[in-house]
């Protein structure tokens, strides 16, 4: 982690401040615009002048003075450094104006050799000044330069404010697109290196939970929502999620931030040699700094919906944050580029242009035409990307928002590039995004091959008697470092489902080479169970029980899951099967995230349905410390060192799938010191009585054959404050780790809040997952 920031912050910024050529970089950052201004304006000046050396379409008109302002001269590069008005014209208006600006001669003699004979050695700036200053001044609406003259007045004050004040804009263009960088991701790593030090220095983390001023932003900062106590619950009919109080601040503020970017330190100069009216600059300048931000967004969205954003390692924001960060940031971007169309649209309607009839001119060229593709691919991913759409059909709302935003980036290199080239930089913020995407990308592919060692890994998948839940026990060909609070993603293309699907999933236990597990038992249960009382045949998972394996339970919903959960019920025994499987992780579990639980004294995960899988992580890892105190045992986590009680409040909908934890994930209570159960079934009441009937009866057969958490199941709703506030102790540190659907997080989260207000030491770490 020590090398990490550095190294993601100079791979960041190497693209923008990589100066080894006027071609690399961004405008101020590598590329000069207009650096020798009055030398610039002097060529623009002169540059559109007939010179008795030019050629023209017709060479008979070559000489004629009075050629018919249709017809196009060229004046070609020896025809510059040979003819003598232009080269004493220009080298006095170089003089004149130059010295005027404080221009050194080493300057001036340079910057006429790269625009007055294009590079040439000779002739040089001194052998070209004339010996007498001219005395004739060219006029405004000259075409020829046949003799030595001064530089029109008027012509170069407007050309000189014309370049000048459309370089301001451009390095203020490129210093706030910066700027913006720098603050969205200087935020990210400050709450990084503090949650670096809090995980890291015990006394710190300790001053901090014995400190009012924490407990106050607790309070009222990190833990509450916004408003209410909506956080993680959707808003009604699916609108959406209402961000935490702390997380809607830096939304806000980048929000903010980006309009005030946009709108301000814009200035005109009139007359201008290019815009004919105020309007159509204004909207010039206005489109191109929403254009520029827009660019820098996209980046920045692609930044935070990676996987393997590592932001995430070092701030211990969970990927639901960097989401919500993604989509605003999106939509962010998406305005901007919507208002950047606009001006550019409404910029031919302003007087000096012929509106509709200029307007379809541009629009048919393919720069520009681009541009309204890449505008409209950015709108329609912006768009499709609501909650509903991705709730209800994610699977094609994923491949759907992928290739509108490749073609999004399709269409901005296309609108830049032919048309810009390299002059401005503005490709720059298109290659960070490129690099972030490949990135992600890449990283994925290295750790499937890394993991699976370039070919599949062994799975058994069984199937959980009356409920639609799987358990799948992955052999990896590789061992992880295994720990609490991580996922990993599947993927199953031996069902011949689309290979390059995937879907995470947290684990739910693990066992390392050579060591037994000291929770998890063997599959007897599920097969028991599956086969009516019959004995069970070998599901598969006894001749692995060697190998390092990680466990999953899975719900059947739709897509993937739900093609995994048919195939079982097809196999031959419909209870288990055999299938290859790749993973890629793992992901998740790091220390800045886990660090509340490091001084716990008691920890209370609160959990419901699924998002027990999460939890049994933890109760692995707490059961593995008391089971190895005093003997070697990695340390390197810290997590839950100092806890003394773990108490664990599960409530779920299915009977089957209690029973099925209870006998295959958890060990005996009070057989480790300090772990507590509590379970609730929130089934059909009529259902869940007979099931609570039928296993009390059976329950001292099991406790003979397997030694498992006895401990009694609830028939209804846990009461989630109740069992928060039994778990408090004055003086003592509590932490609650909440898995489960965003409701139960919200309410759980309510209850803290009060708790704190009370004077209660009490953290929160939440594993749960919004769409």
């Amino acid at each position: 982690m020590g090398t990490a920031i550095p190294f993601f912050i100079l791979s960041l910024f190497s693209l923008v401040l990589h100066v080894n050529a006027t071609t690399n970089g961004i405008v101020g950052f590598g590329i000069s615009l207009y650096q020798d201004l009055c030398c610039q304006a002097c060529h623009d000046s002169l540059s559109t002048l007939y010179l008795n050396c030019t050629t023209f379409d017709d060479m008979s008109m070559s000489m004629d003075m009075s050629t018919d302002m249709s017809m196009m001269g060229t004046t070609s590069e020896e025809c510059y450094a040979s003819n003598i008005p232009w080269l004493q014209t220009m080298a006095y208006c170089i003089q004149q104006n130059c010295n005027a600006d404080g221009y050194p001669a080493e300057k001036q003699a340079k910057c006429f050799s790269t625009q007055a004979v294009a590079g040439a050695a000779t002739p040089t700036f001194q052998d070209s000044l004339p010996v007498t200053a001219p005395t004739v001044e060219l006029e405004e609406e000259g075409m020829w330069l046949n003799v030595t003259s001064l530089v029109n007045k008027n012509t170069y004050y407007s050309t000189h404010g014309t370049l000048g004040e459309f370089a301001r804009s451009e390095y203020i263009h490129t210093r706030y697109s910066v700027m913006l960088y720098l603050i969205v991701i200087g935020i990210c790593l400050v709450a990084g290196i503090f949650a670096q030090a809090r995980s890291t220095f015990r006394g710190f983390q300790k001053l901090l939970s014995t400190s009012t001023l924490w407990a106050k932003l607790q309070q009222y900062l990190f833990l509450p929502a916004l408003f209410g106590s909506r956080r993680l619950g959707p808003l009604p009919a699916d609108l959406g999620y209402v961000p935490s109080r702390s997380l809607s601040i830096f939304i806000g503020t980048y929000v903010v931030m980006n309009i005030i970017l946009s709108s301000v330190s814009f200035r005109s100069f009139q007359p201008n040699i290019w815009f004919l009216s105020l309007q159509f600059e204004l909207c010039e300048y206005v489109g191109n700094r929403t254009g520029t931000l827009s660019l820098v967004n996209m980046s920045i969205a692609i930044l935070f919906a990676g996987r393997n954003n590592i932001l995430i390692a070092v701030t211990g924001w969970s990927q639901t944050a960097f989401l919500t960060l993604h989509r605003w940031a999106a939509r962010v971007a998406t305005i901007q580029a919507i208002v950047h169309s606009i001006v550019y649209t409404l910029a031919y309607f302003e007087p000096g242009y012929e509106g509709a009839a200029a307007y379809a001119k541009k629009a048919a060229e393919p720069f520009y035409w681009w541009g309204i593709i890449a505008t409209i691919a950015l709108s329609l991913a912006t768009a499709f990307a609501i909650l509903p759409l991705r709730i209800k059909f994610y699977e094609i709302f994923l491949i759907t928002h992928i290739a509108l935003v490749i073609l999004a980036l399709i269409g901005c290199w296309y609108h830049l590039v032919p048309h810009f080239g390299f002059a401005y930089g503005y490709q720059v913020w298109l290659y960070i995004c490129f690099a972030f995407w490949s990135f992600d990308r890449l990283a994925r592919v290295v750790r499937v091959a890394y993991y699976n060692r370039l070919g599949s890994s062994t799975a058994v998948v069984e199937a959980l008697p009356d409920c639609d839940i799987v358990q799948v026990t992955v052999f990896p060909r590789v061992a992880w470092n295994f720990g609490p609070g991580q996922h990993s993603f599947l993927y199953l293309p031996s069902l011949g489902y689309k290979f390059w699907e995937s879907h995470p999933f947290s684990i739910a236990g693990w066992k390392k080479q050579g060591h037994s597990s000291p929770t998890t038992s063997t599959s007897d249960s599920l097969s028991d169970g599956a086969a009516n009382g019959e004995k069970a045949k070998d599901t598969g998972v006894t001749q692995f029980q060697d190998r390092p394996s990680i466990q999953f339970l899975i719900r059947a919903h739709s897509g993937m899951t739900s093609a995994l959960h048919r195939r079982l019920l097809s196999s031959p025994s419909r209870s288990s099967m055999e299938i290859s499987i790749y993973t890629e992780g793992p992901y998740a579990g790091h220390r800045a995230t886990l660090q509340p639980l490091f001084l716990a004294d008691t920890v209370l995960c609160i959990v419901g349905g699924i998002g027990i899988t999460n939890a049994l992580g933890f109760v692995q890892e707490y059961i593995s410390r008391n089971i190895q105190r005093g003997e070697s045992f990695d340390k390197s986590r810290r997590v839950m060192t100092k806890a003394k009680r773990f108490i664990l409040a599960w409530s779920a909908r299915e009977m089957p799938l209690i029973e099925h934890v209870k006998q295959n994930f958890l060990a005996q209570e009070g057989e480790t010191g300090g772990i507590e159960y509590s379970f609730w079934c929130t089934g059909s009441s009529n259902a869940a009585a007979q099931k609570l009937d039928s296993n009390n009866d059976e329950s001292q057969k099991a406790e003979s054959l397997t030694p498992r958490t006895t401990a009694a199941v609830t028939a209804g709703r846990m009461d989630i404050a109740t069992v928060i506030r039994s778990s408090l102790e004055v003086g003592h540190q509590t932490t609650v780790l909440v898995c489960g659907p965003g409701n139960m997080a919200d309410e759980a989260t309510r209850e803290i809040v009060n708790c704190v207000k009370e004077g209660f030491r009490v953290d929160l770490v939440e594993e749960a997952f919004a769409w």
